[in-house]
């Protein structure tokens, strides 16, 4: 058993998985004393998760990154039907403080923390204006938003539900999309086009007038889940697989919205510190990612020369949620003495 001593338990609950690691606060930022991922489709409730990774241990802080809006410091997550209050458990764990906040918090927060070998950059001219925002969007199973304000030296993550504003179509092939999905559901989001969630239905669009191959037909139907079926189709094909015209067609139109909204993100928060694209799902896709059309779609409109400077890195640490929310924690013990004597 570990005692409550020094300890900060960090988080990062995702739709399909949430992966916890503890932290010592005067080894920090070093590695974790351990670390370990659960499915979250094992357990009924977070609590229950919580239970197992735990064991006999008993941090004093608790700070976790949750796929959904932070309300009064509680969640209720927007693709997993699990209700997550601070209150509730601070009571049942004995956290002397516990901290929710967004995973796009999280995942912005971990953004300082990265390593050059941590990022893959898409636009080698862009160049960081010095204490600018830096902005981040993760299309997952949905597609998260967040950004990164100078704040007394260092920088304050703020959260963003821009994944949930509406989707606007930039050609006439995204039109044509917009009014296919029009007819599915009543809100057209970003994120009901540029997300994991998205797949099978962006999947549906671009395969009408394109043969699907017997092989990919067949995988389909077998499958609970089309989207990684789609992605894999379409990333081996990209890498001198079977070729598989839908399928890559599927992936060069979610990348060129994610372009236009990563855009769209700069723009609204003029984060000419850097756009920051992270989730599983964009580091899987890098070999269908070209860069230089990337760009045009990304520098474009009246302040084109302006978002041709913007350095746009594809997050490649899947750890980086993780990461900020342990940073989160160990910002929230500094500034609460009495939290910190008594973790």
């Amino acid at each position: 058993m570990t005692t409550a001593r020094g300890l900060l338990l960090a988080g990062d609950l995702g739709a399909t998985k949430t992966s916890l690691a503890l932290h010592r606060a005067d080894a920090w930022p070093g590695p974790p004393l351990r670390q370990q991922t659960f499915r979250n489709r094992d357990f009924a409730a977070f609590d229950n998760l919580l239970t197992a990774f735990l064991g006999d241990d008993r941090p004093a802080a608790l700070c976790l990154g949750v796929a959904g809006p932070i309300i009064d410091n509680a969640a209720r997550m927007t693709n997993l039907a699990w209700s997550i209050e601070a209150a509730a458990l601070q009571a049942r764990f004995g956290f002397t403080r516990a901290l929710l906040i967004n995973d796009l918090v999280a995942t912005a927060a971990g953004i300082p923390w990265l390593a050059p070998q941590d990022l893959h950059p898409l636009n080698p001219a862009g160049h960081a204006a010095a204490g600018a925002v830096m902005a981040v969007l993760a299309p997952g199973s949905g597609l998260g938003e967040a950004f990164l304000v100078p704040h007394g030296g260092t920088f304050l993550p703020c959260p963003s539900e821009g994944g949930h504003a509406s989707f606007a179509p930039r050609t006439a092939e995204q039109i044509e999309l917009l009014t296919f999905m029009a007819a599915r559901c009543d809100h057209v989001s970003v994120e009901r086009v540029c997300s994991g969630l998205a797949m099978p239905e962006l999947f549906a669009f671009a395969a009408a007038g394109r043969p699907v191959p017997d092989w990919l037909a067949t995988e389909l139907t077998q499958s609970a889940d089309q989207t990684p079926v789609i992605v894999r189709a379409a990333v081996d094909a990209a890498c001198g697989g079977r070729p598989c015209e839908p399928a890559v067609h599927t992936l060069r139109l979610f990348l060129d919205i994610l372009a236009d909204e990563a855009a769209n993100l700069a723009l609204k928060t003029l984060a000419l510190g850097g756009v920051f694209i992270g989730g599983g799902l964009a580091a899987r896709l890098l070999p269908l990612i070209e860069a230089p059309r990337f760009m045009t779609v990304f520098a474009r409109g009246i302040y084109r020369e302006m978002l041709a400077r913007v350095p746009i890195h594809v997050i490649v640490n899947p750890q980086t949620a993780l990461l900020g929310a342990a940073a989160t924690g160990m910002a929230a013990l500094r500034r609460d003495p009495a939290t910190a004597a008594s973790a």
